[in-house]
């Protein structure tokens, strides 16, 4: 249970989250917080305190307290953030259940932009692995046995020096989902193991006959999206070698971003910006690029006519795409070595694993809950097993300012295909060799 300060804090965050107390205006008088929350003059005051501390309150003579511009920004010592919302990861709410029953302390939070505690994708995290603790201590501490756990999810969050910036909370290889019916009404085939990337893109000018080509596809160009076919064709972006660390200038990342040129240009440029799980479900869209994690959209809506193939073989290319991740990380404000045990204990426990299997979001890290996850019997889960070792999640990004340097200027080239490809690649790859020569010699310097 816990102490009327925190509930009260809560109570204030909750209605700041809400919109019910607004940016530059004040709470309400301490009196009046004392009658709603059931508490003390003195515990509010205090609460009040702990918020202006935290820089999300502020006191104004005469006004009293009011919220701050940027509280999103403010960072407490028991929040937990997740990167999507309940609308978009369905197990939130059940999720957030048991966190309240074994973990009352640590507070989930849905308008804060970070937190001490944070669900976070693989670019994210990597890019920011220097805001992070080392979790290697933590987790070696409450589970020696490791073979409780996947390993290979883990090789992409581990640096060098056996550190761990993050701990995979679950895992998933990316495949292409069809809506079968769709595929019906319009005449088209289903696709079959071991397609081409020509009978995708045939597929694709087959069914644009008679399916707008803005939902025809879930297509977009966040990087996550298109690193599948730079990885497809065997390219890279960074590689760990000293020498020569940039390749996206290679010709496999050139040829695989020409591919996803070629898909922008039978998609007619034409991104998927509403729901794709719920325009898939609703029978508008035909294919999904996506994780496992949609099946838990599928299980929430009901929906079952969906097959499953890996993404299409590219000429000359690899057996590969990108591994999706859900990380658990903490950031390196956090003082209080209890509460992170406690938060990995329980994310990593087999009830929350469990939750997350029965919940079908992705595969769990756990190896025993991922058992209770995949249907043996049905062959469009078991595509799921047989792909997980055609993963990579080596984007090799270590700085938010290098990640967005990449990500803008391979979709700028994406999106204009008016630009020569090569000298366009060339030209982005060379600023990435200045970018990285200025940093390794601040490195040197520091």
């Amino acid at each position: 249970m816990k102490d009327k300060i925190s509930q009260t804090c809560d109570y204030i965050l909750d209605r700041i989250e809400r919109g019910e107390y607004k940016v530059g205006e004040a709470i309400p008088a301490a009196r009046k917080l004392a009658q709603e929350v059931g508490a003390s003059f003195a515990i509010i005051q205090h609460a009040v305190n702990v918020l202006s501390n935290a820089g999300i309150l502020r006191s104004i003579s005469r006004q009293g307290s009011v919220v701050r511009e940027g509280w999103q920004d403010c960072l407490m010592p028991n929040h937990f953030i997740v990167f999507k919302t309940d609308t978009d990861l369905l197990w939130l709410p059940g999720f957030r259940k048991l966190l309240a029953e074994k973990l009352p302390d640590i507070r989930y939070c849905r308008g804060f932009d970070k937190g001490m505690f944070e669900l976070q994708p693989t670019l994210y995290v990597q890019a920011h692995r220097n805001e992070f603790l080392d979790l290697a201590p933590y987790f070696n501490e409450l589970f020696p046995d490791a073979s409780l756990f996947f390993d290979f999810p883990f090789r992409s969050f581990r640096n060098p020096d056996g550190s761990m910036f993050a701990v995979p909370f679950i895992f998933s290889p990316r495949v292409i989902f069809y809506n079968r019916s769709v595929l019906k009404q319009n005449g088209c085939p289903e696709p079959r193991d071991g397609w081409q990337w020509s009978d995708f893109t045939d597929s694709l000018r087959l069914l644009k006959r008679t399916i707008p080509p803005g939902i025809l596809l879930n297509y977009h160009s966040i990087s996550y999206y298109w690193i599948n076919f730079v990885f497809r064709c065997g390219g890279s972006l960074l590689e760990q070698d000293p020498a020569n660390p940039v390749r996206i200038d290679s010709p496999e990342t050139i040829a695989g971003i020409r591919a996803v040129r070629e898909l922008a240009e039978v998609l007619e440029n034409q991104e998927l910006l509403v729901s794709h799980f719920n325009s898939f479900v609703s029978g508008k869209t035909a294919f999904l690029l996506s994780e496992r994690e949609a099946l838990c959209y599928f299980k929430h809506r009901k929906f079952d006519d969906w097959g499953a193939v890996p993404l299409p073989r590219m000429p000359g290319g690899k057996n590969l795409m990108a591994q999706a991740t859900d990380l658990l990380c903490v950031r390196k404000e956090c003082v209080d070595p209890e509460m992170i045990r406690d938060f990995l204990a329980f994310m990593l426990s087999e009830k929350v694993q469990d939750y997350i299997a029965e919940e079908k979001y992705g595969i769990p890290i756990r190896k025993s809950s991922a058992c209770k996850t995949i249907d043996m019997t049905d062959e469009r889960d078991l595509l799921f097993l047989s792909e997980m070792d055609h993963m990579s999640a080596e984007y090799n990004l270590d700085s938010p300012e290098l990640t967005t340097l990449i990500q803008n200027g391979i979709r700028q080239i994406i999106r204009d295909r008016r630009k020569p490809l090569e000298e366009s690649l060339k030209k982005l790859a060379d600023a990435v060799r200045t970018f990285l020569e200025i940093k390794n010699a601040e490195r040197k310097t520091a």
